[in-house]
């Protein structure tokens, strides 16, 4: 069963209040959708009045999107997921985001950490854990996830949860950061795959966009 599991975009300033969400193990139907097989923990079903994607959308092509953790390597999977992200935000008419190495340090330590001590969590402080990593942030996110196999798979399920869905669709963030780990986080999922997923606007730049309609709409 995978677990997704949100940190909450902070505000702006530069010690954002810790905001973090705990999905509860599956228990209550009613709270949960069907991603393929994948079931998630209280996550709340798209509403009908959710804008529908655009035909091509589906269509389009991220090489390494199919492919499986522990058969393509940490750069395939990594610009895929990238790949992915950015035809979400390209359908909704946002700007893309750009990979950043120190943001991918970030977020490969924390899925290393996570795995390596069977705690799914955002920690403490995700916050300090980018700015351990060089990034000078203005505002930053965080997305983790465990028990997805493919960089599609992932995406798909944070797309269909509210606050995974507008981290990803934040008009405000710039870089974006990706750890991935073959294992899972033991006693919360069963088959492969950990997940990382790190936003963030530097401290000297400004917002690339200021449509929080997207967002609104969440999840898809």
């Amino acid at each position: 069963m995978p677990i997704l599991l949100l940190m909450p975009t902070p505000p702006v300033g530069p010690q954002p209040t810790r905001i973090a969400r705990h999905l509860r193990p599956r228990s209550v139907l009613a709270t949960l959708i069907l991603v393929g097989s994948a079931a998630l923990a209280t996550v709340p079903a798209a509403t009908a009045t959710a804008p529908a994607r655009p035909a091509s959308h589906k269509q389009a092509a991220c090489a390494g999107a199919n492919a499986r953790v522990g058969r393509a390597s940490t750069q395939v999977l990594r610009a895929a997921v990238v790949c992915l992200i950015n035809q979400e935000r390209a359908a909704h008419h946002l700007p893309v985001l750009t990979a950043s190495p120190l943001l991918n340090n970030s977020a490969q330590r924390w899925t290393n950490a996570m795995v390596s001590s069977d705690q799914f969590t955002h920690g403490m402080n995700f916050a300090g854990r980018i700015s351990a990593a060089g990034y000078d942030w203005r505002s930053a996110g965080e997305n983790i996830a465990t028990g997805f196999a493919t960089p599609r798979s992932v995406v798909a399920a944070w797309m269909a949860s509210s606050g995974h869905c507008q981290n990803i669709l934040n008009p405000s963030y710039r870089n974006i950061g990706t750890g991935v780990s073959r294992r899972i986080v033991k006693g919360y999922a069963t088959g492969v795959g950990t997940w990382t997923q790190d936003f963030a606007l530097g401290m000297h730049q400004s917002a690339p966009s200021g449509n929080y309609g997207p967002a609104s709409g969440c999840p898809y």
